[in-house]
């Protein structure tokens, strides 16, 4: 599986996008460029990449087309991320309620760790999930602000 690389900035921050011939791979914040960055890429990228843009600058897109290749996560990552995929924008669940939809009852914690592994922030929508008595986990992100601002992005309009 090759993997091919390229960063740009947005409203929230610089991004790191890797992709493969079955989807997006890699999606994360970064502070550095990437020596190994492609050159060209294809239409499906670059057209992704507008709509990550547009989205995070407050014009609301469907990221849901965009195609992921999630083939390195475990089972169990991959079922947490199909539980966030199918979650609507503005909507939020704890921790528990993504074990209990991901056929885990009682496995938070086991959530939790895969939504810090998740290898593609935004596109599965991991910033979703909160604490059951705070925001919840935001590392991947790089601060609190900047899962707070992805919330709000999806919230519905004249609110």
């Amino acid at each position: 599986m090759t993997r091919h690389l390229l960063t740009f900035a947005t409203a929230l921050g610089r991004l790191r996008l890797g992709w493969t011939a079955e989807g997006i791979c890699l999606l994360r914040f970064t502070d550095t460029l990437d020596r190994e960055e492609a050159r060209e890429a294809p239409a499906w990228v670059l057209e992704a990449v507008r709509r990550l843009m547009a989205h995070l600058s407050g014009s609301p897109q469907d990221l849901t087309r965009i195609p992921l290749d999630l083939s390195a996560l475990t089972p169990f990552q991959l079922r947490v991320a199909e539980v966030l995929r199918a979650t609507r924008p503005g909507q939020s669940l704890a921790y528990g309620e993504v074990a209990l939809l991901a056929g885990r009852p009682g496995a938070a914690r086991a959530v939790g760790q895969a939504v810090k592994a998740n290898p593609v922030l935004i596109l599965v929508p991991c910033h979703r999930v909160v604490g059951a008595k705070d925001e919840g986990g935001w590392s991947a992100f790089g601060s609190p602000e900047v899962k707070a601002r992805l919330i709000e992005l999806e919230a519905p309009r004249g609110q």
